[in-house]
């Protein structure tokens, strides 16, 4: 009678255990992606999913894919998603989570975590902004030293031009007036002989 009675207790106890287990929370994990959530087209990248739990099975999702689904069971706390030869179709919104060895429930979702692929060839093909910044830079810069240039000898032509035109005015200016000087000269030596050959005396009649 002791013996059955033990037995029940047993069986009680286990079967609370069980349920307790079942009804236990899961913390939602974290994901990362290694190197960088940003990747080439072709290359590789790991996505790692750390739970709070060990000897557990890692879920990795897509949320625009309803059907696309990694499993992984780990003895430790993480699991890695090897991703290769990425392709634009393969960037997406990926989550993660994990459930127990005796539990059929799921933890709550990881936050999601935005895989962007790049396409490196149209990089190569396209001339880097940069680039085509300075090119555009550099001659504009050139065509502004050619007008510069071109401006600096029109100005200086026309100060020269300017320079010429003033000196051959003041030559001809010069000119016209020493014969009406000479003229005025030529008339004060007569006024001044005649002066002189008058006798003395002469100015009174």
């Amino acid at each position: 009678m002791i013996t059955e009675f033990l037995s029940l207790l047993c069986l009680g106890l286990s079967l609370g255990f069980e349920d307790e287990k079942k009804n236990e929370t899961l913390t939602k994990p974290y994901l990362s992606a290694l190197p960088s959530p940003v990747v080439e087209q072709g290359r590789n990248v790991t996505l790692r999913c750390l739970g709070h739990r060990h000897n557990v099975t890692f879920m990795l999702g897509k949320l625009q894919d309803s059907g696309y689904r990694q499993e992984q069971r780990s003895a430790g706390y993480e699991a890695e998603f090897l991703l290769t030869h990425l392709e634009p179709k393969n960037a997406g919104t990926y989550f993660c989570a994990y459930k127990t060895m005796g539990s059929q429930e799921w933890s709550e979702e990881s936050e999601h975590l935005q895989l962007e692929v790049t396409d490196d060839r149209n990089k190569r093909r396209a001339p880097p902004g940069g680039k085509v910044t300075r090119s555009i830079i550099a001659a504009t810069c050139c065509c502004l030293s050619i007008l510069l240039l071109f401006l600096s000898v029109f100005l200086i032509n026309r100060c020269t031009q300017h320079d010429l035109s003033h000196e051959e005015s003041t030559k001809r200016t010069s000119h016209s007036k020493l014969p009406q000087q000479e003229a005025m000269d030529s008339s004060d030596l007569e006024r001044t002989s005649v002066s002189a050959e008058r006798p003395p005396g002469s100015e009174l009649c």
